[in-house]
């Protein structure tokens, strides 16, 4: 059983690199392999199913509204695919559970299905590496994917920080996930105060 499930996992792994190497917006590979490996570190602390744990992390992006149509798919494929691989229905199911109910725009309409524990720590994991350095330096990938300004905007950059960014430390599940993000969430206001003094001019005056 552990030699299928890692089979299994190789052909998920294979199958979205495939399909994101190329993304442009911040969700790509990367982030979907950093995600995955935060996820599993969380999940290991809980005594989470890890298969379920990895397999959601590497697929939670590809039914993303926000990456380019190319590159997404509907639950139904994904569900498709996974059963290709030989994914039970049982694991289909809990998978397509966690990416269609972990997104930050949907929290107060999925509020009512709270989620199990393998898909807090994949929800933890995602923003986890929506904060920090690689969360800041994807704010601004994302940006230019979509032709946002940097600041000075409602769709800027920087209104990102405070519209989703700095709300993050307060909404992790695990506690392994509020331990993470406190050190990111510390450098995330570190680079905003820099910012400001930045944007403003306020570095250039003298006393």
């Amino acid at each position: 059983m552990k030699e299928q499930k890692s089979i299994q996992l190789e052909h998920i792994r294979h199958w979205v690199k495939e399909a994101l190497t190329n993304e442009r917006t911040g969700h790509d590979w990367q982030h979907v392999t950093r995600v995955a490996k935060l996820a599993l570190y969380i999940g290991k602390t809980e005594n989470a199913d890890l298969f379920i744990i990895e397999a959601a992390a590497l697929v939670h992006d590809l039914i993303d509204a926000k990456i380019a149509l190319e590159h997404r798919l509907e639950i139904q494929e994904v569900k498709e695919q996974l059963a290709s691989f030989g994914v039970s229905h049982e694991q289909i199911r809990q998978i397509a559970d966690i990416i269609t109910t972990m997104s930050f725009r949907d929290r107060e309409r999925r509020a009512e299905k709270p989620l199990l524990i393998e898909g807090k720590a994949v929800q933890d994991a995602d923003r986890l590496d929506a904060i920090g350095a690689v969360g800041i330096a994807r704010t601004f990938m994302f940006a230019g994917a979509k032709g946002n300004s940097l600041y000075g905007t409602g769709n800027s950059a920087y209104a990102h920080f405070s519209d989703k960014l700095l709300l993050l430390k307060d909404m992790m599940n695990t506690e392994t996930g509020i331990k993470l993000a406190d050190e990111r969430h510390e450098f995330l206001l570190r680079f905003i105060r820099q910012f400001q003094r930045e944007t403003s001019g306020l570095d250039c005056e003298t006393s």
